[in-house]
C-alpha cells in the first residue's frame, strides 16, 4: 500500500471518529434538554407549608447503566431553606429487541426530607410520602466537627469511606452484591445564614455509577454541640445492609416493585420518543 493511500485511509478514519463524537455530543445535549424539561415539570411541596421546594438549575449527577439498558440518566435535586429535600432520577431506557428497542423515561423519586412531601408530575400519578424520607442519627466515633468549610468537606469524604453496603438484588435467588461508594459527593450544601459548609450527599452504586443508595452526612446539634450525623435513603427495590466501620447501622428489606409507591420513594415509567440522533447508521 502506497503512503498516499495509507494517509487517505487515516484521514477517513479520523474524520469518521470526529463525526461520531459530534453526533454523540449532539445526542447528549438533546437528551439533557429533554430531561431538564421533565425535571422542571415536577412540583414538590412540603406538607403543611405553602413553600414549594426549589429545583437546582443543573443536574447534580449524570450517568448511564448499561446492564439495565439506561442509555443516559441524570439526578436532579430540590432544596428547601438550603438543604436537599428530594432527589429524582430521570433515565432514558431501552428494552426489548436491541435492533428495534422500545424506549421509556424512567423516574425514581426519593424524599430526603424529615417532613412529608407532596409531588406532582404532568399526566402521572401523584405521590405523597407517608413517612419522613430520612432519619438522622449521630455518627458514633466521628471526630469533632472541624473549623472551616474546606476541612469539613475533607471530613465528609473520610467519613463516607468508612461506610460499606451489600445489596440483595434478587430475593428468590438470594443474589447479593457489594455496593461501591462514589467517592465524589453527589451534592454539597451550606447553611443559608452562615454560608458555612453544612453537609453532603454521597451515593453507593450497584451497576457502574448509578446510585441505588444515598447517604447524607450533616452537621447537626447534639446536646448543644455541633456533631456529625448520617441518614441513609434508598432508591432501589433491593434489600440493603449498611455498615459503618464494619458494624451494621441500617437495613431495609427487598421489596416487590409492583407494590409501589412506597412510603418514602416511588418509581414509574412514561413513553419516550427516541431522538432522530439515536437512529442506527
Amino acid at each position: 500500500m502506497s503512503m498516499r493511500l495509507i494517509f487517505a485511509t487515516m484521514v477517513l478514519i479520523a474524520g469518521g471518529v470526529i463525526l461520531a463524537d459530534e453526533r454523540n455530543e449532539q445526542r447528549r445535549e438533546a437528551l439533557l434538554a429533554q430531561m431538564r424539561s421533565l425535571a422542571e415539570k415536577t412540583k414538590i411541596e412540603v406538607e403543611g407549608s405553602d413553600r414549594q421546594s426549589e429545583l437546582m438549575k443543573s443536574p447534580i449527577f449524570r450517568y448511564d447503566d448499561q446492564p439495565r439498558r439506561f442509555i443516559d440518566a441524570t439526578i436532579w435535586a430540590w432544596t428547601d431553606q438550603g438543604r436537599p429535600v428530594a432527589f429524582q432520577k430521570i433515565e432514558a431506557v431501552e428494552f426489548g429487541d436491541p435492533d428495534a428497542p422500545s424506549s421509556t423515561w424512567q423516574y425514581c423519586f426519593a424524599s430526603l426530607s424529615s417532613d412529608l412531601l407532596r409531588v406532582e408530575w404532568p399526566d402521572c400519578p401523584r405521590f405523597r410520602s407517608t413517612k419522613p424520607g430520612i432519619e438522622f442519627r449521630p455518627l458514633e466515633g466521628a471526630p469533632e466537627v472541624a473549623e472551616g468549610s474546606s476541612q469539613r468537606k475533607r471530613q465528609t469524604r473520610e467519613l463516607a469511606r468508612k461506610f460499606s453496603a451489600r445489596i440483595i438484588t434478587s430475593r428468590v435467588n438470594d443474589i447479593r452484591q457489594q455496593m461501591r461508594l462514589l467517592t465524589t459527593p453527589l451534592m454539597e450544601y451550606v447553611d443559608p445564614k452562615s454560608k458555612e459548609f453544612r453537609g453532603a450527599v454521597f451515593g453507593m452504586a450497584t451497576n457502574g455509577t448509578n446510585p441505588d443508595l444515598l447517604i447524607v452526612l450533616e452537621i447537626r446539634e447534639s446536646q448543644g454541640t455541633a456533631a456529625w450525623h448520617y441518614a441513609p435513603a434508598r432508591m432501589t427495590c433491593g434489600g440493603v445492609n449498611l455498615a459503618y466501620r464494619d458494624r451494621e447501622v441500617w437495613q431495609v428489606d427487598w421489596v416487590d416493585g409492583s407494590q409501589g409507591p412506597f412510603p418514602t420513594w416511588t418509581f414509574f415509567s412514561t413513553e419516550r420518543a427516541p431522538l432522530a440522533l439515536e437512529d442506527k447508521p
